[in-house]
């Protein structure tokens, strides 16, 4: 099941983070077993890749309106 924007525009970016390093790990996991074979849901890679690309636009969305605020006072 795909993450949520909402859900992860609501966490802090040390979360985020966190989230973010268990996603690259299963990541990590499922492209091994693609090698030896042993994967069986194939799209679960795609579907990681995806999850990993919301959560590195929300850093991102964060880090600039935080430059924003930064600027306007």
């Amino acid at each position: 099941m795909p993450l949520d924007p909402k859900e992860l525009r609501k966490m802090d970016i040390k979360d985020l983070y966190k989230k973010l390093d268990e996603y690259n790990a299963e990541l990590l996991k499922y492209r091994a077993e693609s090698r030896m074979g042993t994967l069986k849901n194939t799209s679960a890679i795609k579907n990681v890749r995806k999850d990993i690309a919301r959560i590195l636009t929300i850093i991102s969305e964060k880090k600039r309106s935080s430059k924003k605020n930064e600027k306007t006072t």
